[in-house]
């Protein structure tokens, strides 16, 4: 008898487990209909994708529950600031809670991604891959993984690799030569990947995981080596008499991407490969001036690929920066007659991934059709943007997205102060001004407003501008919206500082050349 029950036991066991494998566990905090929820949500697979390998574009789901949540808490969403980095697309997505707790998103994705949900000053990691689920489940400290991410979830979440030291940075560039500085971060690079190298090694951690811890870290300190060299120009003119920023880079300096594969796909899953990619494009390790340049052309830009095939500077990372460049160049030259054949032509015959020349493909067919004005959708959203403009309907408005504790936004307001008295109550254009409650204190608010002269402004709740940030696909501010008389937007990435030229551009008949004299 004793023998029965035992195995009675055992398999009760065994059943229990195949049951709540990558389930949420039953939990008293956690609802029944929660529960019930979150297993048939993360237990949803999609049909076998036809398309195979790293990359794939299709949505990733994540749903969850936050423990004790209030339904009369100050925030009702969350907020994923997600992107195509290949493309520089922002495509902020909001996480929408519900009022028992519960929240849910859907965000385009083109390859799995480490990312975090910003709930109020919460900040919450998760890894995803295209066309599966994740579950999440929030307690007070504690934060529960589910779906088919689960073990990856779990693993990452059990690591967290320590990063540079930003708040010395400016004090390092003053007083550590370039080269004393890179041997120093080298050491601490080295040192930091055998630390976590041991900790995964006694957690027993999956390849894969590891690999993408090894490529955060390498990605952090290489973030970190170009940012001690950029911008040094604009510090020496801070600094004219510092010994230490006279000194020129040696020309070694950036081969410390020696340590990392370039060609790994795995690195476009970090959430800092946008920041590494953009200081890669930017260094003089692309050498931008060098590809893209054409005597016929008087300095349009074009790929040269004879001198890349010379340096042999052929990677995924590289062939990215390239892409990133001429996709950039295409809303540049917007337009202007030019028809971008060539540059496309020796795109071809550089870039070895197939799908980036889909997506070159892809923005270069957007960029034909250029910015048509378009209607606002019929969406909460929208309903909030409808409201801060419709009484000033009629005009030209160019609306901007700024933010207290925003540099390049207030540099932006303050500058244009002369220029928006000298066109007070002009019935033609209009600025519109608009910020949050969160990051922009109504002491502050009240008389920043006042003093720079910010007439149609708009202190709007977090929810609401979480909301106009997915409408208008912003991660970043300053941002500026370019609205038409009738309502429509024009321009949802307007390049403000460009403004006299851009408007002849969008309405050559309201103001033509000479309207500004």
């Amino acid at each position: 008898m004793k023998y029965f029950n035992l195995l009675a036991l055992i398999f009760l066991v065994l059943i229990t487990k195949a049951q709540t494998t990558d389930q949420p566990k039953a939990d008293a905090s956690v609802p029944m209909y929660v529960q019930k929820w979150l297993t048939e949500k993360t237990a949803f697979k999609k049909r076998k994708a036809i398309q195979k390998g790293f990359f794939l574009r299709d949505s990733i789901k994540i749903v969850g529950y936050i423990k004790g949540y209030d339904k009369n808490a100050k925030y009702s969403s969350g907020i994923i600031y997600h992107g195509n980095n290949i493309t520089r697309e922002d495509l902020p997505t909001i996480v929408r809670i519900y009022k028992d707790g519960r929240f849910e998103c859907g965000l385009p994705a083109i390859h799995p991604m480490s990312s975090s949900i910003h709930f109020n000053d919460q900040s919450i990691k998760f890894y995803a891959e295209p066309g599966t689920t994740t579950g999440i489940i929030l307690g007070d400290k504690t934060t529960e993984y589910l779906g088919v991410n689960k073990a990856i979830n779990d693993q990452l979440a059990a690591i967290e690799p320590p990063r540079p030291d930003y708040n010395n940075l400016d004090e390092y560039r003053k007083t550590q030569t370039p080269n004393d500085f890179k041997q120093a971060q080298l050491r601490n690079w080295e040192s930091t990947r055998e630390k976590v190298d041991s900790t995964m090694e006694v957690k027993q951690t999956s390849e894969r995981v590891r690999k993408l811890v090894a490529n955060q870290v390498d990605l952090t300190y290489a973030v970190y080596l170009f940012d001690y060299e950029m911008s040094r120009t604009y510090y020496q003119k801070q600094a004219p008499d510092n010994e230490i920023l006279k000194l020129p880079m040696p020309e070694n300096y950036f081969d410390f991407l020696s340590k990392i594969d370039l060609d790994d796909q795995l690195l476009l899953v970090s959430n800092d490969f946008s920041t590494f990619v953009n200081r890669f494009e930017f260094s003089p390790v692309f050498e931008r001036k060098i590809l893209f340049q054409n005597q016929k052309t008087k300095g349009f830009l074009k790929l040269d690929s004879a001198y890349l095939s010379k340096n042999k500077k052929v990677n995924l990372v590289y062939d990215i920066a390239k892409l990133r460049s001429l996709t950039s160049d295409f809303k540049f030259y917007e337009y202007k007659k030019r028809s971008f054949a060539q540059e496309t032509t020796d795109l071809l015959k550089t870039v070895q991934e197939p799908f980036l020349l889909r997506e070159m493909d892809r923005m270069y067919d957007k960029y034909k059709i250029g910015n048509v004005a378009y209607d606002l959708p019929n969406t909460t959203a929208a309903a909030v943007f409808k409201k801060i403009i419709n009484p000033i309907k009629g005009k030209v408005l160019i609306v901007d997205f700024w933010a207290e504790n925003c540099g390049p936004c207030r540099a932006g307001i303050e500058s244009s102060l002369e220029f928006r008295k000298k066109y007070k109550d002009n019935p033609d254009f209009d600025f519109v001004y608009v910020t949050d409650s969160e990051n922009t204190g109504a002491a502050f608010y009240d008389d920043y407003i006042k003093k720079n002269l910010m007439l149609n402004t708009h202190r709007i709740t977090a929810d609401e501008y979480l909301a106009l940030r997915e409408l208008f696909r912003f991660n970043g501010i300053p941002r500026y919206v370019l609205v038409t008389e009738e309502g429509k937007i024009q321009d949802d990435n307007f390049a403000s500082y460009n403004m006299k030229s851009e408007f002849q551009k969008y309405f050559p008949g309201k103001f033509p050349i000479d309207y500004w004299k």
